[in-house]
């Protein structure tokens, strides 16, 4: 009998055991990690977005009097262009802008009730669009830096600031 006994607890051991390894071999990934990845990026992107404020900023000084003062240094500048490049670029460092406003209303950071795979597909989606956000304000950005660099506003102090330069 006490064999019996043994045995019986050997198996509820092992079935417990095995029970244990099924569950702990889930593929799927902790939407924690993911949802975490998705706030640094977040945070990067928002870097980008302060950096875009300044470059719009030293566009809208370009625009309202820069130009009167290189076209005595440059006299060939199309003045007129140059106003609608600038246009160009501030409708897209706006549009940028706007962009991530609405994605930041849209992000659901807490997942209350939701089964965890859910939650997995959730943040992917969401990394997904912070991605292109960051490619977006990469982009923009990179524009906007060659453009007040060709007029010499970007100094080494401003030129710091903006880590897309080797992209």
């Amino acid at each position: 009998m006490k064999r019996f006994f043994k045995i019986a607890a050997a198996v509820r051991i092992l079935f417990i055991l095995c029970i244990s390894i099924f569950l702990g071999c889930s593929n799927e990934p902790d939407y924690k990690v993911i949802r975490q990845e998705v706030v640094d990026l977040h945070n990067k992107v928002m870097e980008d977005g302060e950096m875009a404020s300044k470059y719009r900023l030293m566009l809208d000084t370009l625009s309202r009097t820069g130009l009167k003062g290189i076209r005595i240094t440059q006299p060939g500048i199309d003045t007129t262009a140059e106003q609608k490049n600038i246009a160009i670029l501030n409708t897209k460092l706006n549009q940028v802008d706007q962009d991530m406003m609405k994605w930041m209303q849209d992000f659901v950071p807490d997942i209350e009730g939701k089964r965890n795979a859910e939650a997995v597909k959730y943040f992917e989606g969401e990394r997904i669009k912070i991605k292109k956000l960051d490619s977006q304000y990469n982009q923009i950005l990179n524009e906007s830096h060659a453009y007040l660099k060709k007029f010499n506003l970007i100094t080494p102090s401003n030129q710091a600031d903006h880590h897309h330069d080797k992209n």
